[in-house]
């Protein structure tokens, strides 16, 4: 499953109560890991945000299936600040976009998207949108390739390599 898909899906309790949305994920990518799934409750006017993690999910399909109830899922509430994990942590929307640089500091393009398997907190792969000098094809990028993230996502693969990761 694709991250963009997963963000935005309606999470419901295991009473089948909705309780909000999926908001972000807050990720590891060098270590393909998510670290937790943050979501958001409430209106337009009030939001709150909590976290969950792999243990909290029971099923997802069109719908995120919790397996707690309503009432263990508002003790949760409000206890993360979206704002701070933006700032602080590497998440999903703040990832998106970065410029990802191979070796020999070759420009290889933009990350795109994360392959994920969200009930086990792993990203599989991470899409990238090759850069012109790649055609603008899309090619992925796997577990261990990432070496560093900062303003760019570096990693681990010869320019020449990229070609044959074209998907």
């Amino acid at each position: 499953m694709k991250a963009s898909e997963f963000i935005g899906k309606t999470v419901i309790d295991n009473d089948g109560v909705e309780i909000g949305k999926i908001e972000d994920l807050v990720i590891k990518p060098e270590k393909c890991l998510i670290d937790r799934v943050i979501i958001s409750t409430g209106g337009a006017i009030r939001k709150d945000y909590f976290s969950i993690d792999e243990s909290d999910i029971a099923n997802i399909g069109d719908y995120i299936l919790l397996n707690i109830d309503k009432q263990a899922a508002e003790v949760k509430f409000g206890t993360e600040d979206l704002g701070k994990i933006k700032k602080l942590e590497i998440n999903y929307n703040k990832f998106i976009g970065k410029t990802v640089i191979a070796k020999k500091g070759v420009d290889a393009g933009k990350v795109e998207d994360l392959i994920i398997e969200p009930k086990e907190c792993l990203i599989n792969n991470v899409i990238v949108k090759g850069s012109t000098r790649f055609k603008k094809k899309n090619f992925t990028v796997g577990e261990g390739e990432i070496t560093d993230i900062g303003d760019y996502v570096l990693i681990n693969i010869e320019p020449s390599d990229i070609l044959e990761r074209i998907i």
